[in-house]
């Protein structure tokens, strides 16, 4: 993994919540031109941290010009309502599908209570976003930031039909969000919520590995050098989980069954082993609502 100054021009922030077993699971990512933008903001829980994070570089709040969303499950998105109160001169970026659920997030915070339980309540109630403060993405959008920073905000649905990805093609770097699954410490799992889109998933990975891009910046967690590599890895992965999953789904497994037989064919999720108690909690979660997204 990549220290936190990954370009002159680009820092990786890792955000705490104050949640027991996420201390080291959510990043933004702060490009810095003649304009500053953040990409994504956590959860409410984790603004504190993200401010925190802001003023340990010296920057203010309302220095930010734009806050650029990979999509708006609350994990990602829950603190924009809460962060574009300091970053009073900030623009919110976000695929076209979500500015409706960014100035009314009610069914969003209904939907995120209904999948997370009592994880949406330690994220923290989601604020809406004023309609004028956002800058809707449909089709791939160019954000010139000055001194040479020029970010291509490319829509990549799968993980969710309003992902996009950023892409720095100065520096060859790629923040990728959950658009091609997750990385803990180098180890990738495939992240799969319903509504999962396996098709629309593997073609927009497809589109970021044309990027050929160096490095690799996950939501979840950091940004590696190895950037074609772990995409491809993300693929395979995708369509040999979706192959296992379907078809011990309709022989009669259940979710946690097929986690286990899941954890005997993949070998890349040896990493579960060598986590904490809370951490492995954490990710047993995500695992188990991944299988039950992949599932048809």
């Amino acid at each position: 993994m990549l220290d936190k100054n990954i370009t002159s021009t680009l820092t990786w922030l890792s955000l705490n919540p104050n949640i027991p077993g996420y201390e080291r699971f959510f990043s933004t990512y702060l490009f810095c031109g003649e304009k500053k933008a953040i990409v994504d903001t956590g959860p409410a829980s984790a603004v504190p941290s993200l401010l925190s994070e802001l003023e340990s570089l010296a920057i203010k709040p309302d220095e930010i010009d734009y806050i650029i969303l990979s999509h708006i499950h609350m994990d990602h998105s829950g603190g924009a309502g809460i962060a574009i109160k300091e970053m009073t001169g900030a623009k919110v970026i976000a695929h076209e599908r979500a500015r409706p659920h960014l100035i009314d997030p009610t069914k969003l915070w209904e939907a995120s209570q209904k999948t997370l339980g009592d994880l949406a309540d330690k994220y923290g109630k989601i604020e809406p976003v004023p309609d004028e403060r956002i800058i809707s993405v449909e089709d791939p959008l160019n954000l010139d930031l000055g001194n040479g920073t020029l970010l291509e905000v490319v829509p990549t649905p799968g993980h969710a039909v309003h992902h996009v990805s950023v892409y720095d093609r100065a520096n060859n770097v790629l923040i990728v969000g959950e658009a091609a699954g997750v990385c803990i410490d180098g180890a990738l799992r495939p992240s799969t919520p319903r509504p999962f889109k396996l098709e629309e998933t593997l073609a927009s990975i497809d589109k970021l590995t044309a990027l050929n891009p160096d490095k690799i910046c996950y939501a979840h967690f950091g940004c590696y050098e190895n950037g074609v590599e772990l995409l491809n890895l993300a693929k395979q992965k995708m369509i040999m989980w979706h192959d296992i999953v379907n078809s011990e789904v309709e022989a009669g497994k259940n979710p946690e069954e097929v986690f286990i037989i899941l954890r005997e064919k993949d070998p890349g999720l040896s990493y579960l082993d060598k986590l904490p108690s809370n951490v492995y909690a954490r990710e047993h979660k995500m695992l188990i609502n991944s299988i039950i997204g992949m599932s048809n």
